[in-house]
């Protein structure tokens, strides 16, 4: 099942999600603040101070397995990632632990970017932030580098620290998992949800690759 909001602004299930779930009623979502792929920020924007590493963190550093990394970051931060990017392809895959599609389709992300790891760069932007005073953003952490961990996502990892209903907001999305494709001039190319995906929902055979492949061999 998709997780479905309301949308606004422009640019930018497992047990826990089902069709129609809102946040919850008592959080009242920041308004959307527009930002650009144009916008800059540093390259580490979103990097949080040094902390204690997470269980999934020593546990990856006491094996040969990679130790993927996983930082904070607003929407403003996101559209510095891109724009540092440019010259590239980029995929960015807004996705939530609570979604079981996103986390069928997420081993896919991470396929794409070993198949092109010269001309595509990858970014996930993890949703599971709600706005909840009691759950900030960091509480997330744990659970979300978790799974990176298994899937040894040894790419650009982001926790968004504007809630899940912000981020579908700006962009303009009724559900997800959602992928935004970006050209190597950071121009917004492909925002694919289930709306415009196959039969089967979106999936990477069928909606993902072919469009990155199409930019990459075209040099756009």
């Amino acid at each position: 099942m998709r997780l479905f909001v309301g949308s606004a602004g422009w640019l930018l299930g497992l047990a826990g999600i089902c069709c129609g779930c809102q946040p919850p009623a008592e959080q009242t979502p920041p308004p959307a603040t527009p930002v650009t792929a144009g916008e800059t920020a540093g390259e580490t924007a979103g990097e949080t101070a040094d902390q204690p590493p997470t269980a999934a963190a020593a546990a990856a550093a006491d094996s040969d397995q990679p130790q993927v990394q996983l930082a904070l970051a607003d929407l403003e931060q996101l559209a510095g990632h891109i724009a540092a990017r440019a010259g590239k392809v980029v995929v960015v895959d807004i996705w939530s632990t609570s979604c079981a599609p996103c986390l069928r389709e997420f081993p896919h992300l991470v396929e794409l970017s070993r198949r092109y790891p010269d001309e595509v760069a990858c970014i996930s932007l993890n949703v599971d932030y709600i706005g909840l005073k009691s759950k900030p953003p960091e509480s997330y952490r744990p659970p979300v580098e978790e799974f990176l961990q298994k899937q040894q996502a040894e790419l650009l990892n982001l926790l968004s620290t504007a809630t899940d209903e912000t981020v579908l907001g700006v962009f303009k999305l009724e559900a997800i998992p959602a992928i935004l494709i970006y050209d190597r001039q950071g121009k917004l190319m492909f925002t694919l949800t289930d709306v415009n995906a196959g039969e089967d929902g979106l999936t990477y055979a069928g909606d993902v690759v072919p469009r990155v492949a199409e930019l990459v061999a075209a040099g756009k």
